[in-house]
């Protein structure tokens, strides 16, 4: 009768070109699923009718995480109310279309640009989406940003 003999040097050899294998195997798979970002129902938060913003006022939905801002020109951007630092929740300033942090008092105007630091870039801002005369902010896609472009301003 023979015996199975396998020497310690070739089983940690076969062990790991097996698990090279799988990560292998793992990394391909997750390279090749292609993820198609969708606008469900649920991602779109209704913020309002489109006639129930006034021109120039800042709006906030800190349920939803995100000031809305009509410009006096029409236009719509939601930035997020996370501070880029360190993740603190900014606040609307009362008397100003600014937004402050009150952990390290940086400071934003009302499109999201850095007016003073710590904070280094912007807030990242939401799309927005117009249908049936109603403003829809995709809350589950916040886009990351370094500078401000007048195309993240939506209109109507």
């Amino acid at each position: 009768m023979k015996k199975f003999i396998v020497d310690r040097r070739k089983f940690l050899r076969s062990f790991f070109y097996a698990l090279l294998s799988f990560q292998l195997i793992y990394v391909f798979v997750r390279l090749l699923k292609i993820k198609i970002p969708q606008n469900t129902q649920s991602d779109l938060y209704d913020a309002g009718d489109i006639s129930f913003f006034e021109n120039g006022k800042m709006y906030p939905f800190g349920s939803a995480h995100f000031f809305l801002h009509r410009f006096e020109d029409g236009g719509f951007i939601a930035v997020s109310s996370k501070c880029t630092h360190l993740g603190c929740a900014v606040q609307l300033k009362a008397d100003s279309l600014q937004l402050e942090c009150p952990c390290h008092a940086s400071a934003f105007n009302s499109k999201g640009e850095v007016l003073s630091p710590p904070a280094s870039r912007p807030l990242d801002y939401y799309p927005i989406v117009f249908k049936d005369g109603k403003v829809l902010v995709n809350i589950a896609h916040p886009v990351r940003r370094n500078k401000f472009e007048q195309a993240q301003i939506k209109y109507i």
